[in-house]
Parts: C-alpha cells; sequence; structure tokens
C-alpha cells in the first residue's frame, strides 16, 4: 500500500519511544505477522518524524525482499519537494558530496569525505525574495540526505532546526518543510505512480 504519512508520526519503533508508528497501524490493521526483531514490519524505506507525505509499506511477506531490491538498486522513483532558506546559486543541479554521522551531534549527518556516497539533484520551482521552493530527486536514499545536503549549501529547510535554520511560526513545530510528494516504480511488470499536493502551509510560506 502506498500512504501520505502526516508529520510528528515515526515510521517504526525506536528504543527511546512508546508512541504510535506508521509500523504499528500495518500489524493492527492488516494483521501482519511480527517477525522483525528490529520492529520493522512492512517498512522498507521510511520518512523522518518530522517529515511528511508518501511511503510504500508491504503487506505480503512475499513481496518484501522484492521491494528492499528495487530501493537498494535504486530502481524506486522518490520525488521531494522543499522550501529552503535563501536560495541555491544555480537553478538546477547535483549535490554529490558523502554523508556520515555528525561528530558534534549524533543526531546529524554531516558532509565527509569518509561518508557513504549520497546523491541529490534539485530545481528551483518558485522563490521569493527569501525562501525557494525546490523540487528534489533522491538517486540515493541515506538518512537525513536532504536535510544535511542542503545546510552544507548554506539554505536549510524551513524550520528545521536541527539543521541550522530559524523556528518559523508559520510551519507546524514538529513539522518541516519537506514533503515525499511523488513515487514511482514497477511491479509485476505493471507501473504505478502516485502523487500528492503540497500541504497548506507550504502554500501560504511561498505567497506571503
Amino acid at each position: 500500500m502506498v500512504l501520505n504519512k502526516p508529520y510528528g508520526m515515526l515510521s517504526h519503533p525506536t528504543s527511546n519511544s512508546k508512541e504510535i508508528t506508521i509500523r504499528d497501524f500495518l500489524v493492527n490493521e492488516f494483521n501482519l505477522p511480527i517477525k522483525d526483531d528490529n520492529q520493522r514490519e512492512g517498512i522498507v524505506h521510511r520518512l523522518d518524524r518530522v517529515t511528511s507525505g508518501l511511503m510504500v509499506c508491504v503487506l505480503d511477506e512475499n513481496i518484501f525482499a522484492y521491494f528492499q531490491s528495487q530501493f537498494k538498486n535504486r530502481l524506486i522513483n522518490k520525488k521531494y519537494r522543499a522550501i529552503v532558506e535563501g536560495y541555491p546559486h544555480t537553478k538546477s543541479g547535483e549535490i554529490n558530496l558523502p554523508l556520515a554521522k555528525s561528530k558534534k551531534n549524533r543526531r546529524k549527518r554531516e558532509v565527509n569525505k569518509t561518508g557513504r556516497e549520497a546523491i541529490t539533484k534539485f530545481e528551483i520551482v518558485n522563490r521569493t525574495e527569501e525562501k525557494a521552493l525546490l523540487e528534489l530527486d533522491l538517486v540515493t536514499g541515506r538518512n537525513h540526505q536532504i536535510r544535511a545536503h542542503l545546510e552544507y549549501l548554506k539554505t536549510p529547510i524551513v524550520n528545521d532546526q536541527l539543521y541550522g535554520a530559524k523556528r518559523d511560526k508559520n510551519v507546524p513545530e514538529n513539522a518541516i518543510c519537506l514533503q515525499s510528494y511523488y513515487l514511482g516504480f514497477t511491479v509485476n511488470n505493471e507501473d504505478y505512480e502516485f502523487e500528492i499536493d503540497m500541504p497548506d502551509y507550504f502554500s501560504s510560506i511561498m505567497n506571503m
């Protein structure tokens, strides 16, 4: 199934949280057998708590490995939109910078030559004097990839205080201006595409 994850919700449980997650919803609603020691039944990719948008979740154990392979081999088309502080110096481009855990803050990722390959393509869709709306295409899928890359460009995602942005009162407190808005993939020789509109607070920020 493909679902639209709300901001503020975890994709799967963590060691220090007992709240309801997307994984719990899948297990409870679809009677998924609980076999994964990491409590990630049905979860083949994740979105950060503060990120909203499309996730594909697998309800059939027999096809789980197929989707894992599709993500690993970069055959899932994932597109995001983000509003950033400032704007990149070019209308479009590719950020190819390796990422590793931050040495100063273990909750973050940072650009580091010893890190894993991370590639993000971007295009400016719209801009104001202070902000820009970007469309982003993930070539790789590292943890916090978009957030870390945009911080490195000195254009952090609006309200992403972990990655250097200011608090923006027009954005819900447990959200940042980052949305997974498009998913495309092939399964059983059929092509599927899913796309959603941007959240209301995206529109209001760009129209201010």
